[in-house]
């Protein structure tokens, strides 16, 4: 039985089309390695992620999403999984400045009462304590900001809310105390 031979322009045609195929291949893996990547490799100083105005009794707060690439870019400052602990006092006004510095990956920023890790996460702590749309998050490179006090004491969890994410490790502590001044501890 004799096979007939592919004709030259076919097989060039094949040719380029399995090295297109490779190409994309190539970029697609390019892409998902750097899912969350930054360039920034430490965690942010505790300077950087929390200022405060005693007299106004007001914090401003900087959550950066993906702000490093620990845990695959699911943090927040480059902390995750419980490893940032804000502390503010009861009846603070508490100013949220939520960023995306992920290139691949939509984040959003929350305070929610500490409960089971769902795949949505839980009910918001306080009015006002989380930016819009949060279980599509913030594209990337955008930013949010938002605002509450700090009405309750109790422990509650900083958490990004797309679906999946806080499970990932992109949450953190945010303690209402009854006095003394806010900080951050890592």
């Amino acid at each position: 039985m004799r096979t007939s031979p592919i004709p030259v322009a076919r097989r060039a045609r094949s040719a380029a089309g399995t090295g297109l195929l490779a190409l994309l291949l190539a970029l697609c893996g390019v892409g998902l390695s750097a899912c969350g990547s930054t360039t920034a490799t430490a965690p942010l100083e505790h300077h950087a992620i929390l200022s405060v105005d005693a007299t106004t009794k007001t914090v401003d707060l900087l959550l950066a999403g993906s702000a490093t690439n620990a845990y695959g870019g699911f943090n927040f400052d480059g902390y995750a999984a419980g490893e940032m602990h804000i502390s503010i006092p009861i009846g603070w006004t508490v100013v949220v400045s939520c960023m995306n510095r992920s290139t691949v990956l939509t984040h959003s920023c929350a305070v929610i009462d500490d409960g089971a890790i769902l795949p949505s996460g839980g009910p918001v702590a306080f009015p006002g304590a989380v930016t819009a749309d949060p279980v599509n998050g913030l594209p990337c490179g955008g930013s949010a900001t938002f605002r509450f006090v700090t009405s309750r004491l109790g422990l509650f969890r900083i958490a990004c809310l797309v679906v999946g994410h806080e499970a990932d490790g992109m949450w953190d502590w945010l303690r209402v105390t009854t006095g003394g001044l806010p900080s951050v501890t890592t």
